[in-house]
């Protein structure tokens, strides 16, 4: 797949879901507010940050997906995880919000004036996450897209949240005021549970930590016509993986074989590992 064909993948699903999470968003705080409902109002919020989210990553793919340039030689994939970075922070931000906005209420609770439609509202959003989640995850896997996978975790979350919602409902129904707030607690949780996971994958690609283990390349290589040995082997990257390694060969051999060689230890290792997108091969006289 093209870096083209990706980017107009990755920003088509986040224009699908921006429309599907603004009319949710919508729906939640009006009939929240009109019910008294805070939790139902809050995760209003909480979609809204979704749309804006898919505003982040539409402007984002626009650069990421460009081709190398003379400034940027490996290209921009790391715009994304900078914003998948961003995201991480944001969902953090969100939990720590929920959680004492939830202290508060033990304080004061109050009872929120339960009707059918916010039943019909909570249970739609309910499909609507679910969809979106099962959605974003898979083209994010399709399309080797760091944000959508991030994006889907965090409309992971957004099932949660909603669970919570219709259970405070229930709570609600039956008088017990303080279930709410113990509820949001519990969500807060899980929110910077996804987070943290988050921050540590991006921040892992930033710093480019080793994204596949050397050994495993090494084996690969040691394998091709012509190697008597793999030396080092670096990699970095997330879902496009660079590799930088040595390979030794006889010293003997003429330019065009020793070419030849580079080639086959390249195709093998994109063979390989289908997530690698540039092999630097180093070759060296070996004993």
């Amino acid at each position: 797949m093209t870096q083209e064909a990706r980017k107009r993948g990755v920003q088509r699903v986040l224009l699908a879901t921006l429309v599907l999470n603004v009319i949710v968003s919508g729906a939640k705080i009006v009939v929240g507010t009109m019910i008294g409902s805070l939790a139902m109002i809050a995760d209003g919020y909480h979609s809204l940050l979704d749309g804006s989210n898919n505003v982040i990553g539409l402007v984002v793919t626009r650069f990421a997906y460009a081709p190398p340039d003379p400034d940027h030689p490996y290209g921009h994939r790391k715009f994304e995880t900078s914003a998948s970075l961003l995201l991480g922070l944001g969902l953090l931000s969100l939990a720590y919000n929920v959680f004492e906005g939830a202290l508060a209420s033990f304080q004061k609770p109050s009872l929120p004036e339960i009707t059918a439609l916010s039943w019909f509202v909570m249970f739609g959003t309910l499909v609507v996450n679910l969809f979106v989640a099962t959605y974003e995850a898979r083209e994010g896997r399709r399309l080797q897209s760091e944000y959508l996978t991030a994006d889907a975790a965090h409309t992971r979350s957004d099932v949660y949240v909603t669970l919570g919602v219709v259970a405070s409902f229930a709570g609600a129904r039956a008088g017990i005021a303080w279930l709410d707030p113990l509820i949001a607690i519990g969500i807060a949780a899980f929110i910077a549970y996804l987070a943290v996971g988050i921050i540590v994958r991006s921040f892992h690609v930033l710093t480019d930590r080793a994204a596949i283990e050397p050994v495993a390349i090494a084996a690969v290589v040691a394998k091709v016509a012509g190697v008597k040995r793999c030396g080092e082997v670096r990699t970095r990257g997330g879902d496009a993986v660079y590799v930088d390694l040595t390979a030794l060969v006889d010293g003997g051999m003429t330019m065009r074989a020793a070419h030849d060689v580079a080639d086959r230890i390249e195709q093998a290792v994109h063979a390989a590992f289908p997530a690698v997108v540039d092999v630097v091969v180093h070759l060296e006289p070996g004993e």
